[in-house]
């Protein structure tokens, strides 16, 4: 095996795969199905502070979410409080794809990628599943290691955009940023601007998105690997394929939505 391969124990992130069982997730939609005029005062800083509520909460990707909008940009939030999936976040990122609601439209897509770094941190679900709590420091490192390793954004489709990605500390208006918070749920909040994605919206302000869990990549390209086991900790869950699985199989919903006035 070369040696710039990391082999990353599957191990360190076990877990058994448990639906959120919260009385808020069960009264709301899977899908969002309301146009959302965005708070004046949003930060994206990762931090929902600006939201009083998720518009949906999917079973399948595990996550809240909401998608909203102003006169200049279009907004994404997306909180996880699974350490399950916020892991599974962490290692593949959530790929957001607009694109026009015409199935026979030849417009490319857009599609942008939150969070995304070449070597993915190898103990955010241990730290979340033994920790009942977290200290300002261990919540500081955990968000270093989430955040810091983020150099780029990967980016295609949008509108004058070359390339297929573009820096984190963009000029562009495109900005992304996500972090744990005390309670353990990991919040990634998203802007882009409406100049680079107006090619893929309609008229009447309508197009098309899919929201994209894209799981752990195993196929060593970005010097990962996993393979099964057990670690060193005593009591750690021994590997199973349905633990497997649920990190390294993609998971999407689709949707439609209208630009609010």
């Amino acid at each position: 095996m070369k040696n710039s391969i990391t082999v990353l124990l599957i191990s360190l992130i076990a877990f058994v795969v448990i639906v959120p069982q919260m009385a808020d997730a069960q009264k709301l939609p899977g899908i969002q199905t309301s146009s959302v005029r965005a708070p004046t005062d949003i930060k994206i800083d990762g931090k929902p502070t600006e939201w009083p509520h998720f518009e949906a909460y999917n079973n399948a990707n595990e996550f809240y979410y909401t998608i909203s909008n102003d006169n200049n940009n279009l907004y994404l939030v997306v909180q996880a409080t699974y350490h399950g999936t916020i892991a599974k976040i962490v290692y593949g990122g959530i790929t957001f794809t607009i694109k026009n609601n015409d199935k026979n439209s030849q417009i490319i897509p857009v599609a942008i990628t939150y969070p995304y770094m070449l070597n993915s941190p190898g103990n955010v679900s241990y730290v979340l599943r033994t920790n009942k709590t977290l200290s300002e420091e261990q919540l500081s490192a955990l968000n270093s290691e989430i955040s810091g390793p983020i150099k780029e954004i990967p980016l295609t489709g949008a509108k004058g955009i070359q390339g297929e990605s573009i820096s984190i500390y963009n000029d562009l208006g495109i900005k992304a940023n996500g972090i744990v918070d005390h309670q353990k749920a990991y919040t990634i909040e998203l802007a882009v601007p409406l100049k680079y994605i107006e090619q893929v919206i309609d008229a009447n302000g309508n197009f098309s998105y899919r929201l994209q869990v894209n799981g752990l990549d195993t196929s060593g390209k970005n010097g990962i690997i996993v393979v099964g086991g057990r670690g060193s900790e005593p009591s750690a869950v021994p590997v199973s394929d349905s633990n497997a699985n649920f990190l390294v199989s993609p998971t999407y919903l689709d949707g439609s939505y209208t630009l609010a006035k």
